[in-house]
């Protein structure tokens, strides 16, 4: 049954949530992203569900059609799939199975060489173990081979003093995936279908495709003049990396999300609702969750090279402009993909907001482009 939008039913101003549809419509427009995706929910409704612009075909040197960015159109989600880890780690924390102020090689004994023995798995979850994997991060062409990568991991030695923070764009999934590995014996795209995504009712995210559905995703683009940079480093080959079957089939816990904006809105409005299963328990203590999406570190990071604020795999937001919203996101927690591509729920409003697109700028331009959905869409509730 296909759900329809209704603004009212969910105490919103229909000419206030026009007025961002209309926002995101124009960024399209003038060349901001070449197409996307916005959806918003609250109060188990569906208050925005657009699309708009191109999802692949854009340029005549890519020998392919022309691919309108339909509402089903699936995308890599890239970082904004860093959450569906952390709860998957959240639930085997609940249960016991891990303990987070343990070191990694507690639970993986190989991790502890080359001075990593002391990092925790909380370390990994905050982005403090000083580890930043920028070569390994880089072969991207050797991204499906899941024990080379360990066998890198285990033998290589952090960048930073351990409790620097300093940003893993896939460190951070790999390492926990591993962990998940380790103290489940099941490989982390089957725990997460199994223990979180299955039971939560939401089928639709998953950790890459197979080759032959490649083709059908949409593509991502870098559309700034700028080259693209990371911790002041040009990022060689990024929309080839991106865009590379070996990326969008391999599995990238951190990184190699696939679905829709849909799918990322009907993440967090489930996280809103206190993670109810289909059984009709919770899957999280309400305990257990506050752990992950209240700050516990904060700071200008080493390799991103932002001020963040950081829970255990999700992003805050704080009182000044934040892509979340202009001012007083502090309530708000969520993850961007890539630098194109943003999810996150508000809880003072209820609203469970994702903004996905195909176009990718510079790392700053994310509080310009969705700061003003996220604020619109507050002034919009109206009871």
């Amino acid at each position: 049954m296909t759900e329809t939008v209704d603004v009212a039913g969910a105490g919103m101003d229909a000419g206030r949530v026009a007025r961002v549809v209309a926002t995101f419509r124009r960024q399209q427009a003038q060349g901001v992203f070449p197409g996307g995706q916005l959806v918003v929910r609250r109060r188990g409704r569906l208050v925005v569900d657009e699309a708009v612009g191109v999802a692949r075909g854009l340029r005549a040197d890519e020998g392919e059609p022309r691919l309108e960015f339909t509402r089903e159109r699936r995308s890599g989600l890239f970082s904004a799939g860093k959450p569906l880890v952390a709860i998957a780690i959240a639930v085997l924390e609940q249960h016991g199975a891990i303990e987070v102020e343990r070191p990694v090689a507690f639970y993986w004994p190989e991790f502890g060489r080359a001075g990593k023995a002391a990092i925790t798995v909380l370390d990994i979850l905050l982005h403090r173990s000083g580890l930043y994997l920028a070569e390994i991060e880089g072969d991207w062409r050797c991204f499906g081979d899941w024990e080379r990568i360990m066998a890198r991991i285990a033998a290589a030695e952090p960048a930073f003093a351990r409790g620097t923070l300093a940003y893993q764009p896939l460190g951070f999934g790999w390492i926990l995936g591993e962990l998940i590995r380790r103290v489940t014996g099941q490989r982390i795209e089957h725990f997460l279908q199994e223990g979180v995504l299955g039971p939560a009712g939401l089928d639709d995210l998953r950790l890459g495709v197979p080759v032959e559905e490649v083709r059908s995703l949409a593509r991502s683009y870098w559309v700034d003049e700028k080259p693209p940079r990371l911790g002041g480093k040009v990022l060689l080959g990024f929309e080839q990396a991106q865009n590379s079957v070996e990326q969008l089939t391999a599995v990238l816990p951190g990184a190699g999300s696939v679905g829709t904006a849909r799918a990322l809105a009907r993440f967090y409005a489930w996280l809103l609702e206190g993670t109810p299963t289909q059984g009709g328990a919770q899957l999280l203590a309400e305990s257990a969750l506050a752990k992950y999406i209240t700050p516990q570190t904060r700071g200008r990071d080493r390799t991103v090279r932002f001020p963040m604020v950081l829970g255990r795999g999700f992003g805050l937001g704080w009182f000044w402009p934040h892509p979340y919203g202009w001012w007083r996101t502090s309530a708000c927690f969520g993850h961007a993909g890539n630098f194109s591509t943003l999810a996150w729920a508000d809880p003072t409003t209820g609203c469970a907001i994702a903004a996905v697109t195909n176009g990718n700028r510079a790392p700053a331009t994310l509080v310009t482009r969705f700061a003003g959905i996220g604020s619109g869409l507050r002034a919009a509730c109206v009871d």
